[in-house]
């Protein structure tokens, strides 16, 4: 799987590349932002993540950072750890910071298919409830993985739209029991609120009334 992403991140960038036609020396980068929600598997539970991605753009790609964490940890009720005081509920809690380089397939007015790849570095922490109804930690694993999606969007408004995208979350370090618990792969559905559009609505009056244009 690591040789076949390796592969595939090989081919993006040598897309990347080759696209630099002298057109798109002309098509500036500007600042982007936006949401990223996120449907996936942690320890074998269904999670919601959470998640900001900031960068710079063009018509042709984008590049930045991204924050993500779980909107809830996740809860265990039948693996009981080894302390003394432990009871047999645990919780998860796991957050990640990710350089991500965004290739643009397919742009229009309307319409945009895009194949995101990320390099995440995180944390997973474990808690056990004790016997006093307190959580204790009891381990913290650095996770370094690595994401590949593809994503689309649809615009119902210059500002707002509807977007999906399917991925997988490989762990490149850890025991082979961490990269059971996290490689899983994880899907998108629902409402895309575009901040530099919104933010221009909001701030520009000109560009308010102004066509939405191609």
């Amino acid at each position: 799987m690591i040789k076949t992403l390796t592969f595939i991140l090989l081919i993006v960038c040598a897309l990347s590349g080759f696209s630099q036609t002298s057109s798109v020396q002309d098509d500036k980068y500007k600042f982007v932002a936006s949401f990223d929600m996120r449907n996936s598997v942690v320890i074998g539970h269904s999670v919601k993540f959470n998640g900001v991605k900031l960068g710079l753009g063009n018509s042709k790609q984008r590049f930045g950072i991204g924050f993500y964490g779980l909107r809830t940890p996740v809860h265990t009720y039948n693996n009981r750890v080894r302390e003394m005081d432990a009871t047999d509920t645990n919780r998860y809690s796991f957050g990640f910071l990710s350089f991500y380089y965004e290739r643009i397939f397919f742009s229009s007015k309307r319409w945009e298919i895009t194949t995101p790849l990320h390099l995440n570095f995180g944390s997973l922490k474990g808690e056990y409830l004790n016997m006093e109804q307190k959580y204790v930690q009891f381990v913290e694993k650095g996770i370094v993985a690595t994401t590949l999606s593809i994503k689309s969007h649809f615009k119902i408004f210059r500002w707002v739209g509807l977007q999906g995208g399917v991925g997988y979350n490989l762990i490149i370090n850890g025991d082979k029991r961490t990269q059971k618990a996290l490689n899983a792969p994880f899907y998108s559905f629902g409402v895309k609120i575009f901040l530099g559009e919104l933010w221009k609505m909001t701030t520009n009056k000109e560009y308010r009334k102004s066509d939405w244009e191609e």
